[in-house]
């Protein structure tokens, strides 16, 4: 099994969580949990 870092999946679930994020982070971070999804889930 492989070993998980979970730096950058758990940075963008932040940036999604975060009232002060700016449209363009959230478009980017969902982006990116959106290809994590369909590769891992």
């Amino acid at each position: 099994m492989a070993v998980h870092h979970g730096g950058k999946i758990s940075r963008a679930a932040r940036t999604l969580a975060k009232k002060a994020s700016t449209k363009k982070q959230k478009t980017k971070a969902a982006k990116y949990m959106n290809k994590h999804k369909e590769q891992y889930h």
